[in-house]
C-alpha cells in the first residue's frame, strides 16, 4: 500500500484528503462512545474533530506514531480487538485496496458495538474518475489500481451484516487532473452533495450503524414450567471477569 500513500502524499491526492476531513470535521463531532478506530491505507488521522477519548489507526504497513493517537500494526484481516468492543469505526479506502473486503467488513461487524457507527470512505466507480479507471496505463497506477466497490454493492453487504444504512454522501465532481489550476480550485463538491447529493462524485462516504439482534421470547407450556419447578431455579453464573486485549504490532 505504500504507492498509494504516496499518490496521498501528491497534489492531487491532497486535495482529497483535504476535502474529505471537511466531511469528517461535520460529522464525527455527532458520535460518542470510549474507543474510536480508523483503519486507513494512510497515516494521516481524519479523526480530530471526534470528541471521543480514545482514538487510534490501524495500517497494514509501518508508519509514524501519531502525536496523541496510539498507532498499530494489523493484517487487517484477523483483528486484535474483542467481539462487540469500539464505539466508532472510520474505513478509510481500505476497502478499495483490500483483496478480502467482504471478510474485512465481516471481522468489522463483529468488533462493532451494537448501534456503533462505522463509516466508510471509498472511490466511486460511478464518477468521473471511476471512467479512468479502465484507461491505458492509468489502471495500473494509484488510486486505479484499487477495486473500487459501487456504493449499491457496499450497502448490500452491510444489509447482511445486519447494518442499517443512515447516509451515503458524495464528493468530488471534477476530473482527476493534477494541473495547479485544478488542486487549487475551490472545491464545490461538498455543496453539491449537501444539496443534490448526486451519486457521481469520485469519492462516497456510507454511514451506517450495527442493529441489535431481538430475540421474541416463548413461553414455555405449563408442563415445562413445572418440570423446571421441580428441579429447582439455576442460579445465574457469575460474571467472568473483564478481559484486556494487548495488541502487540509485529517485531515487538
Amino acid at each position: 500500500m505504500n504507492d498509494i500513500q504516496q499518490w496521498f502524499d501528491s497534489a492531487l491526492g491532497k486535495q482529497v484528503l483535504s476535502t474529505q476531513q471537511a466531511v469528517m470535521d461535520q460529522l464525527l463531532p455527532g458520535y460518542f462512545g470510549y474507543h474510536l478506530l480508523q483503519m486507513s491505507v494512510q497515516n494521516t488521522g481524519l479523526f480530530d474533530c471526534s470528541p471521543i477519548g480514545h482514538k487510534f489507526v490501524l495500517t497494514q504497513d509501518n508508519c509514524q506514531h501519531l502525536e496523541g493517537q496510539s498507532v498499530f500494526v494489523g493484517d487487517g484481516e484477523m483483528l486484535p480487538f474483542e467481539d462487540d468492543s469500539i464505539d466508532v469505526i472510520l474505513l478509510h479506502h481500505l476497502l478499495d485496496f483490500h483483496t478480502s473486503p467482504q471478510r474485512l467488513l465481516s471481522e468489522i461487524a463483529r468488533i462493532s458495538l451494537p448501534m456503533g457507527q462505522l463509516v466508510i470512505i471509498g472511490f466511486n466507480p460511478i464518477s468521473s474518475w471511476g471512467l479512468w479507471k479502465p484507461v491505458g496505463a492509468m489502471r495500473d497506477l494509484p488510486p486505479w489500481s484499487g477495486n473500487f466497490i459501487r456504493p449499491g454493492r457496499l450497502m448490500d453487504w452491510l444489509n447482511l451484516l445486519n447494518f442499517k444504512i443512515d447516509r451515503a454522501q458524495y464528493a468530488l465532481y471534477g476530473l482527476p487532473f493534477k494541473k495547479k489550476s485544478v488542486t487549487t480550485t475551490p472545491d464545490y463538491s461538498q455543496g453539491l452533495s449537501r444539496n443534490a447529493n448526486w451519486p457521481f462524485g469520485a469519492i462516497y462516504i456510507i454511514v451506517a450503524r450495527k442493529q441489535v439482534s431481538t430475540m421474541i421470547p416463548i413461553k414455555p407450556k405449563w408442563s415445562q414450567r413445572r418440570a423446571f419447578g421441580q428441579l429447582g431455579v439455576v442460579r445465574p453464573a457469575r460474571p467472568a471477569a473483564s478481559r484486556v486485549t494487548r495488541i502487540i504490532p509485529p517485531g515487538d
